[in-house]
């Protein structure tokens, strides 16, 4: 299946762009921002509407992707093995970008010009004063997931196997049913959880999204959903999505946000309401878009692509210093952030991915990336 290779690849180099773009001016948290967002520009206002399409769709794909590939794994080797498994090739990156990379990259970004790295790493990494699971949240993530997954097979004893029922692909109404549902699910769920808020990092506001891809993965290995997606319906889906993008900004103005009335993050806000239920549509559209068009046009293998594909997780889990570090260097360079952005996005793709090569080439590194 080597679309989902490919597709691997493109979200990982879609992550390193979308993080560089919250760096020139996108809405999001990150390590370094090149820009003063106190004043609203052209700029961060097309940035803003990248970002918010891909937070909408590319994690949740990223789930649905790894909840695809978790039923074969936990067949083949067992609920004990399948846990360790996830435990080494999850949490050894989780524990090590938790206390060594994340605070190296809050040290570049916050406390270059206090100390040396040689007195940070004494003072704050070796005394753990400064733990960052960054995007390895993601990692932390799926290892609940997996606990999950592995629970619920042992108490209601299913085996899962070929001889169930087979569900079909969701019909279009199903599909509307579970984007309202979800979209009404985050809502609610940010009443507790604003967005930017939640325990060890997890941003559980976008978690109902999260959920229902995994479990929509595990679904699409066990009955066969993607040799399955219909071509219309994913048209359908995609042209929606691409519809309503522009959408939501617009009903952003209408609600004062260009008076600084900024209400989406969560509670009992109309912008908050509105966000939540956009979401979902643009997550199943342009996720169905992806998938189809990836199946189709895709599903080649090519030595580099390989290559590529064995060095995703690791450019994922290193990416941000990359980032980071090419900011730096620009920071100073006087062009609009625009054009920063034009330059730093592509080479931090580049030198991430050359990077992860050196770092797969480590012994043993490869068992675990």
């Amino acid at each position: 299946m080597y679309y989902l290779d490919n597709l691997r690849v493109f979200l990982t180099m879609l992550v390193i762009v979308f993080h560089t773009s919250i760096a020139y001016g996108g809405s999001g948290s990150w390590y370094f921002e090149d820009v003063d967002k106190s004043q609203l520009n052209a700029t961060m206002v097309i940035l803003t509407i990248f970002t918010a399409v891909c937070q909408a769709f590319f994690m949740a794909l990223f789930f649905f992707i790894s909840g695809y590939f978790t039923p074969k794994s936990y067949d083949r080797k067992g609920p004990f093995r399948f846990l360790s498994d996830r435990l080494l090739r999850l949490g050894i990156p989780m524990v090590l970008y938790m206390l060594w990379i994340g605070p190296s990259t809050i040290y570049l970004a916050e406390y270059r010009h206090e100390q040396t790295y040689t007195e940070f790493f004494r003072e704050s990494i070796l005394h753990f004063k400064i733990i960052n699971f960054g995007p390895l949240w993601f990692a932390e993530a799926l290892i609940y997931f997996a606990f999950f997954y592995v629970l619920y097979l042992m108490i209601f004893k299913k085996s899962e196997d070929a001889s169930a029922r087979s569900i079909a692909f969701p019909t279009g109404a199903r599909l509307l049913g579970f984007a309202l549902g979800s979209g009404l699910a985050a809502f609610l769920t940010r009443f507790i959880f604003p967005l930017g808020t939640g325990p060890m990092e997890l941003q559980l506001g976008y978690f109902p999204l999260y959920i229902l891809l995994f479990i929509a993965g595990i679904l699409a290995y066990r009955h066969n959903w993607l040799e399955q997606i219909p071509s219309l319906l994913s048209k359908i889906w995609l042209r929606t999505a691409l519809i309503l993008i522009p959408v939501f900004p617009l009903l952003l103005i209408l609600t004062g946000a260009l008076n600084g009335n900024l209400t989406y993050s969560g509670g009992f806000h109309l912008q908050a309401f509105l966000y939540a239920m956009w979401e979902p549509f643009i997550c199943f559209g342009i996720c169905l878009g992806l998938l189809f068009l990836f199946r189709r046009r895709m599903n080649k293998a090519s030595r580099i692509m390989e290559r590529l594909a064995k060095l995703a997780f690791t450019a994922y889990i290193i990416h941000p210093v990359v980032v980071v570090s090419c900011t730096l260097v620009m920071h100073h360079v006087d062009l609009a952030p625009l054009l920063k952005l034009i330059i730093v996005a592509p080479v931090s793709v580049v030198l991430t991915f050359a990077a992860s090569q050196v770092i797969y080439k480590i012994p043993y590194a490869s068992r675990i990336l």
